[in-house]
């Protein structure tokens, strides 16, 4: 069994480029079903913020153009995320890193809030670095990658030259807020030597490189988790194979 940790965002609103605001937080369809796949694949999941505060969620991943219109998928996903206490009673990412916690894996699911309170969080830099260190797995999704930018060392961030993706320019400007964000994540990870790769639109694409497993968009996550799931079981595997007869 690993232990695994999915960090939320707690911002509520996004700034605009005209100084207006929008509200946001994490996406339900990000983080239900990953967090429902790391459980039953038998790891441990722990859930954190910034300053441990309530998650904050975005209502718009309830609208029906979301949900193919289909009124039961918006009950299900909505019943599944109120069976997850966690994310409202969530551990502090600073506490977290303070104490030296370890974690053989991280995830970060998306919505547009991570791009607020996640992508300068000093917290969750340290806690990548330390993952990466103990040759754990870091996972993101669709804006949830904008976590892995503050993972810096003198001045070098850990994941230039790695093959990554992220909410694609294109998916932005189709959601039409490419031209309100004051920066698009695509853009700030390419700057900082990320390798994008994109797949087609609301499809379902996923790219790994070493340590770094990410996925596009909502309909990447189911995929994106479950391989994690499957490779953090495989490593656990080859962790008591390497302990001797018996192994606790």
């Amino acid at each position: 069994m690993a232990r695994l940790l999915i960090i939320l965002t707690a911002a509520s609103t996004l700034p605009l480029k005209d100084g207006g605001t929008m509200p946001t937080g994490f996406w339900a369809q990000e983080f239900v079903p990953a967090h429902h796949l790391f459980l039953e694949h038998g790891h441990q999941v722990d859930i954190a913020t910034p300053n441990g505060k309530v998650a904050a969620l975005d209502e718009t991943c309830f609208a029906p153009e979301f949900h193919d219109h289909d009124a039961g998928r918006i009950f299900n996903l909505r019943e599944q995320l109120a069976e997850i206490d966690g994310w409202r009673t969530p551990l502090s990412l600073e506490r977290l890193a303070l104490t030296g916690a370890k974690y053989d894996a991280l995830f970060f699911p998306g919505g547009h809030g991570p791009m607020v309170d996640l992508i300068d969080s000093a917290a969750c830099g340290n806690l990548v670095k330390r993952t990466l260190a103990g040759n754990g797995l870091i996972g993101a999704v669709c804006h949830g990658p904008a976590g892995l930018v503050p993972a810096q060392h003198a001045g070098a961030w850990l994941f230039s030259g790695y093959a990554m993706t992220c909410f694609s320019p294109e998916e932005e400007q189709l959601a039409g807020l490419a031209d309100q964000l004051p920066a698009l994540l695509a853009e700030r990870l390419a700057a900082l030597g990320g390798q994008l790769q994109f797949g087609a639109p609301g499809s379902e694409h996923v790219v790994i490189d070493r340590q770094l497993y990410t996925g596009q968009n909502p309909a990447s996550v189911e995929k994106l988790a479950f391989i994690m799931a499957r490779r953090l079981k495989k490593l656990g595997s080859l962790d008591k194979d390497a302990c001797g007869t018996p192994c606790d």
